[in-house]
């Protein structure tokens, strides 16, 4: 973290009391020194909270942290560190973990900035899905199968495994770095499968689906009827990491989500709810948000 200037030309430009959310560290630094009676909140994650609205000038909320950075309002300073397709074991590895690390050990070590009072955290789901790993999770289905045995169980439960593993080294770095920190995550919910992939800029961008399509496959075949279930199998196999997690660090918060979302309708696209959806989402985030936190 850069070393902030101290002329009094720096000092002179002070930031507006408008300015409550940054993607900027630097910005970030400046805010905790500035407002030091607000809470101290950093965001990182996967497209739950990073996916982009339909267009790029559009202000609406269109992902869960849209809709929590919009409630604090100025009662928080929010860092926002998330990126559409990551996955949690890149998270906390590379080049994302210096970046976390050094905004952790900066709010914690600065006598300027008070230490991060809580991370929200995204994680888990794009390890499993999509190309390169949600295939690699299936069994090509034969007369008489049940979901489960469409499933590599072996496979998946080694991968849940280092999605925990993950989520243990997000608590070593906070517990290095930023002891005090509270880390708050969410688990999914139970995406219908479809091959609706997403939509971007009015529709010149546009992804593939992330689960169904593998199970289409000629070469695994799994009856449409048995899909549903299958990602139950992959959604549940992410919770457990979770609350495992939590049930061994302190400051560990899994924010419950499954079976908040009531049908297809509230799902934009394979994985991703719609704005309601996300609304729906994001406030169970926030009861324990303010739970946690009386004075937001």
């Amino acid at each position: 973290m850069p070393k902030k200037k101290s002329s009094s030309k720096s000092k002179s430009k002070a930031l507006s009391r408008s300015i409550t959310v940054t993607a900027n560290p630097n910005t970030f630094a400046r805010m905790r020194e500035e407002r030091p009676d607000r809470l101290n909140v950093l965001s990182e994650g996967d497209s739950w909270f990073a996916y982009p609205p339909k267009w790029v000038f559009n202000s609406k909320p269109a992902n869960l942290i849209d809709y929590i950075s919009s409630w604090t309002g100025s009662k928080a300073n929010f860092m926002r560190m998330e990126s559409n397709g990551d996955e949690a074991v890149d998270m906390v590895s590379g080049a994302q973990k210096h970046e976390l690390v050094e905004v952790m050990r900066w709010h914690e070590t600065s006598t300027k900035g008070r230490p991060i009072d809580l991370l929200l955290f995204s994680g888990g789901g794009n390890d499993l899905v999509g190309e390169n790993d949600f295939e690699r999770f299936l069994r090509p289905y034969q007369q008489g199968f049940s979901a489960k045995q469409c499933v590599n169980m072996a496979r998946l439960r080694r991968k849940g495994a280092q999605i925990g593993l993950a989520l243990q080294e997000l608590a070593d770095i906070r517990d290095h770095y930023s002891p005090k920190t509270v880390i708050m995550t969410h688990t999914y919910d139970y995406p219908y499968p479809s091959l609706t992939g997403g939509v971007f800029l009015g529709g010149l961008i546009k992804t593939k689906g992330w689960m169904k399509r593998f199970m289409d496959d000629p070469k695994v075949k799994i009856p449409a009827k048995l899909q549903a279930d299958v990602i139950k199998i992959f959604m549940d196999e992410v919770g457990k990491a979770m609350r495992e997690v939590s049930k061994e660090r302190q400051r560990f918060i899994v924010v419950d989500t499954v079976k908040t979302l009531k049908g297809e309708k509230a799902w934009l696209n394979e994985i991703h709810p719609t704005k309601t959806g996300f609304h729906k989402l994001a406030s169970k985030i926030w009861a324990e948000m303010k739970a946690k936190f009386p004075a937001l």
